[in-house]
């Protein structure tokens, strides 16, 4: 019988390991026929196929030498999007097993939870960014788009390169898809300059969707929250030209901050 001894002075027993795995592949042809077929198709050979020279054979996470395809989204939680070379990544054991593991427990012990999902709207300096910061709880998840451009790019809050602006929205995107199949947070905030069409697409059937439309009080008198630049035009065409007929109007009034014995 083979043996090996683990950290503890725990003993596996390779084929005691074997037989439960062999057991397990056959409950799951007999449950899932349509899902193992899948995975012995020509079509899923020729995709991974792909994935492994696109990806230089070399695990996407930590770099070492891997032969597993691995769906970002679990194909269980996205049939459709099974054959995406988008939604494919080259894994090692290691990492393939702590990425299963992660996704086995936020599937059971997440499928209680409550998620909402918050879509906060406003041009820059409307204080859209402190109001989340003010409601955020322990285990929220916030998207900021504004804090993201400023980040790659270097320019300041409120203006936008074109060209970042496609990577930024493939994250986004691929949060969405994420999202969907997911209770992992107590709440998303989406943080936007304007109303983004794919959220009802992807979301809205799935979580409770929360649409809040940001404008600074007029009777605020904390220079700190007033506009201190005009967004470029190109920004306030889209943001005039944007339906916000289903978000709730907040006008906010940030609580002056006391600095150096004053207050800002």
């Amino acid at each position: 019988m083979i043996k090996k001894l683990l950290p503890g002075g725990k003993r596996v027993d390779y084929r005691e390991k074997q037989r439960h795995h062999k057991e397990f592949n056959q409950r799951r042809q007999l449950k899932q026929g349509e899902y193992v077929s899948f995975y012995k198709s020509g079509d899923w050979r020729t995709v991974r196929q792909e994935v492994l020279d696109r990806d230089y054979g070399l695990c996407q996470r930590c770099g070492k030498q891997g032969n597993i395809v691995d769906h970002i989204i679990p194909s269980k939680d996205d049939w459709k999007e099974r054959l995406n070379a988008d939604n494919l990544q080259t894994l090692c054991k290691h990492c393939h097993d702590v990425k299963t593991y992660r996704e086995w427990c936020k599937r059971e012990k997440g499928a209680h939870r409550y998620m909402r999902i918050n879509i906060v709207c406003g041009l820059p300096d409307s204080g859209k960014e402190v109001w989340v910061k003010q409601r955020l709880s322990k285990h929220d998840l916030v998207y900021d788009y504004d804090a993201l451009m400023h980040t790659i790019t270097g320019l300041p809050l409120g203006e936008i390169n074109y060209d970042a602006h496609d990577y930024i929205m493939l994250w986004y995107e691929q949060m969405l898809r994420k999202l969907r199949t997911e209770q992992t947070f107590d709440n998303v905030w989406i943080i936007l300059t304007v109303p983004n069409e794919n959220i009802d697409n992807v979301l809205s059937p799935y979580h409770d969707v929360i649409k809040h439309f940001l404008v600074l009080s007029s009777n605020s008198n904390s220079n700190q929250f007033k506009p201190k630049r005009k967004a470029n035009q190109k920004l306030l065409n889209l943001f005039e030209k944007s339906d916000f007929s289903k978000f709730q109007k907040i006008y906010f009034e940030p609580t002056p901050r006391k600095m150096n014995g004053g207050y800002i």
